[in-house]
């Protein structure tokens, strides 16, 4: 097991940090409201649970660790239920769980090394990094979600 890394420790502790944000969001959602959408062309909250879950494992299971698993991008975006609020967590725990073991690889002798991911070239950084943006950005989505479609309350 690689010795803790302080860089890699705290961007994954970001990373569970916003997961945990997504959780909790998707605990308290109504669940007859899960797979509504505010207007077309816009995301549910299912779809963005479904979305953040597959880009983890795109991220990190084929970018990081450079395995094969296969993605359905599209039907991330396309889905229009089939999952109820109890499935939802699970797969977005289930994936989580799934990604800690290419998280806990990360050390200070791999941070900087190259891989090789849809025809680009990042770090290990990059990827860790790409990934804390882009669940950030939609966890604030789904803050706007359980406010507009959700109809809950300011959270504290």
């Amino acid at each position: 097991m690689p010795v803790p890394f302080i860089e890699s420790d705290v961007a994954v502790q970001f990373i569970d940090s916003r997961l945990d944000q997504l959780r909790h969001i998707l605990d308290e959602f109504p669940n007859d409201k899960l797979w509504e959408r505010p207007q077309d062309g816009m995301l549910s909250l299912g779809n963005l649970i479904c979305h953040v879950a597959g880009s983890m494992r795109d991220w990190f299971e084929n970018g990081l660790a450079q395995q094969t698993w296969t993605r359905d991008r599209q039907f991330e975006f396309d889905r229009n239920g089939g999952m109820n609020q109890s499935e939802l967590t699970s797969h977005l725990d289930a994936t989580r769980t799934h990604c800690n073991q290419f998280l806990s690889e990360i050390s200070a002798d791999n941070w900087d090394d190259s891989r090789v991911f849809r025809s680009k070239t990042y770090t290990v950084r990059d990827i860790i990094l790409h990934q804390l943006e882009h669940i950030s950005y939609h966890a604030g989505q789904a803050a706007f979600l359980r406010r507009i479609v959700g109809n809950l309350p300011p959270a504290d």
